[in-house]
């Protein structure tokens, strides 16, 4: 019987599959980081975009908002389902002064469930720009 648990057997296979265990972890972690900085991109580019239009029309308002949410649906990002969150410069602002876009979104780190705890972090997305537009 004792010669059954003192024989190293088969230890290197368990090792080997241990070992392909925390490399298949860390590959996913890699992947849930890696899409981290790609939907951070996707919501900078839709802020941008919008801050473009921000600028040629002096202010944030429901059409600019909505031309925000649409271009997240283009990129990929149901903002309804990602609980986007956004605000801007009210409009009627002089030319020369500083408009700000802010949003925020959750992002849930999917590949980290398996743990047996769900992690988040917050995407802060908040771009300036100057208006274009004399109003008189």
């Amino acid at each position: 019987m004792t010669t059954i648990f003192n024989t190293e057997k088969g230890s290197s296979w368990l090792s080997g599959l241990f070992t392909l265990l925390i490399l298949t972890m860390v590959f996913l972690l890699g992947i849930e980081i890696a899409c981290y900085f790609i939907t951070y991109g996707k919501l900078r580019v839709a802020a941008n975009e919008t801050m473009a239009l921000m600028k040629l029309e002096n202010g944030f308002d429901s059409s600019i908002e909505q031309y925000f949410y649409d271009f997240l649906k283009i990129q990929g990002l149901d903002p309804l389902q990602a609980q986007v969150k956004v605000k801007g410069t009210p409009p009627r602002v002089q030319r020369g002064e500083i408009l700000t876009l802010k949003t925020e979104m959750p992002y849930q780190f999917r590949a980290l469930r398996p743990m047996g705890r769900e992690y988040q972090l917050t995407l802060r997305v908040t771009v300036f720009g100057l208006a274009q537009e004399f109003i008189r």
